[in-house]
């Protein structure tokens, strides 16, 4: 994943980013959200700053963002800041006359409060403190759609952990199978697309943290006042027997030696991690840890690793 420091990229631009949210659930931590959710828009932002032809067709195609179902209370308000972050300009709402009312009333205001002072910017408006107000258009839902429950959606999570870790399921050639298409193929006749690493690792070669959110409510800070620390920091997290199955971020090292000198926790959870790592054993009698790895072993020792609620 790349990192970006005040000087220059480390890697290049077309790299992928992956940041760490640690959980399934936008409730849990909204603090960490909208933090990441700005930290994303400032890399795309600075992406499309080049001048190398992709980088061009990049800007002129733009981006599609796949917006969260949650929009009631806390999950409507993140649904916004989304749309502020990422810069968005077209926002398409699909069989929800609700939704599509809410967002219609909500930029209205906008748009009203600012109607003489707004300038055009692509599709939408941007109003004066920067801030795109974008169209809002409603579509129909096909017919025969239905929406996807939650046991569908957690089955969806760990068949797509399972491709990360093994990759996809491919036809043994080894194997003889019956002439003509078969559209259910047996166990016995597949096998993986990769081989992941079980690594065993001393207690002592790992640090483990966990972000929780101490964002504090505007009825306990001084009138006007804003909160002056991180709402989102860092927790120990000790090697226990409640990691197993558990899904855990590998910090990048370089992450790790910005965070070391700042002692900041946005150095480590606004930083692109460099993979994950699933724990299979935790052995507290040896003091080992057995993790399964797609990329052989852990890019530095000891490795800094980030725990959520994720588990597989």
């Amino acid at each position: 994943s790349p990192l970006t420091n005040a000087s220059n990229t480390i890697y290049p631009s077309t790299k992928p980013l992956v940041l760490w949210y640690g959980s399934t659930e936008l409730k849990s931590n909204p603090d960490l959200y909208k933090a990441q959710l700005d930290k994303l828009g400032e890399y795309i932002d600075a992406r499309n700053s080049g001048s190398e032809s992709h980088v061009v067709d990049a800007r002129s195609s733009g981006i599609i963002v796949n917006g969260c179902g949650w929009i009631e209370d806390v999950g409507y308000k993140l649904m916004l800041h989304t749309v502020k972050a990422l810069r968005i300009n077209t926002v398409l709402v699909m069989g929800h006359d609700r939704l599509y009312s809410m967002l219609n009333s909500h930029y209205k205001k906008l748009k009203d409060a600012d109607m003489n002072m707004n300038t055009f910017n692509g599709s939408g408006r941007e109003n004066t403190s920067g801030e795109i107000i974008p169209k809002v258009i409603k579509l129909p839902r096909s017919g025969g759609v239905v929406s996807r429950d939650g046991t569908f959606r957690r089955m969806a999570r760990s068949l797509n952990t399972k491709r990360y870790f093994y990759g996809e399921s491919l036809r043994n050639p080894g194997v003889a199978t019956t002439t003509g298409p078969v559209l259910c193929p047996s166990a016995s006749s597949l096998i993986h697309e990769y081989t992941p690493t079980l690594l065993e690792i001393p207690f002592s070669d790992l640090t483990l943290y966990k972000l929780s959110s101490v964002s504090l409510s505007a009825a306990m800070l001084p009138v006007s006042a804003k909160q002056s620390t991180d709402a989102v920091q860092l927790e120990d997290v000790f090697v226990g027997p409640s990691l197993k199955h558990g899904i855990l971020a590998v910090c990048h090292p370089i992450a790790v030696e910005k965070f070391k000198k700042s002692g900041e926790a946005r150095d480590l959870y606004l930083s692109g991690m460099a993979g994950l790592v699933a724990v299979e054993k935790v052995d507290v009698d040896r003091e080992i840890i057995s993790l399964l790895s797609p990329g052989g072993s852990l890019p530095s020792s000891p490795a800094t690793l980030l725990v959520g609620d994720i588990t597989w």
